[in-house]
């Protein structure tokens, strides 16, 4: 797939997704129109991709700013961890077109999950409180590959836990963003409707009057 990287601030209306492991596949948008023009890579760098854990609360603050700070002392494995990151992301993007299409995924995709899935589960720690045993990121963890792995871990614990007839991906042209329908209804088919469903009420109406014109 042909990408072109762009900067982009994050803001709240880009997680939509239901959970910030989908909401980091749509740090790319525009697939579906791939074969026409690139797609749009959101992450230029990887200190985007910290600001963007930060806002989707992926990690506590002391890992985000342990993330920042071996960043700045190592800015080439920084840039091996996001190319990293970035080639799950698109397995990730598989994953979930497959399950939305009713497929099963590819088995080198299922084998990226785990790698980074069991991953993130060694970078957690057990504590009991409340009368519970709970597992817990450990605060100390600074590795680069982290944010790609608690994606992993969230993709694996919460996305893919959802019944797969709610999984979804967005019907709008040039988009492609994925998210899990929590609707009542369940019939929710847009990323957001103020975004792809106003355009698609707007193309519906600008087809019906050339019809009519007609």
């Amino acid at each position: 797939m042909r990408t072109t990287v762009i900067a982009h601030d994050f803001a709240p209306h880009d997680f939509i997704g239901g959970d910030a492991a989908l909401d980091f596949v749509n740090t790319v948008t525009g697939r579906d129109q791939a074969a026409h023009e690139p797609a749009r890579d959101w992450v230029d760098s990887y200190a985007r991709l910290i600001e963007w854990a930060r806002l989707a609360k992926l990690l506590p603050r002391p890992s985000i700013s342990a993330l920042a700070a071996r960043a700045q002392r190592q800015p080439h494995a920084a840039k091996l961890a996001l190319a990293r990151a970035k080639a799950l992301r698109e397995s990730l993007f598989e994953l979930t077109r497959a399950i939305a299409s009713g497929r099963g995924p590819p088995q080198k995709t299922l084998a990226s999950l785990r790698r980074y899935w069991t991953r993130a589960v060694d970078a957690h720690e057990l504590k009991f409180g409340h009368g519970r045993v709970t597992p817990r990121l450990r605060n100390d963890n600074a590795d680069l590959d982290l944010i790609a792995a608690m994606v992993a871990y969230r993709t694996v614990e919460n996305v893919l836990r959802a019944p797969p007839d709610r999984l979804r991906m967005c019907q709008g042209p040039n988009c492609a963003w994925v998210f899990v329908d929590t609707s009542k209804s369940g019939r929710r088919c847009w990323c957001d409707m103020k975004v792809c469903g106003n355009a698609a009420k707007a193309r519906r109406f600008n087809r019906t009057r050339k019809r009519r014109r007609a």
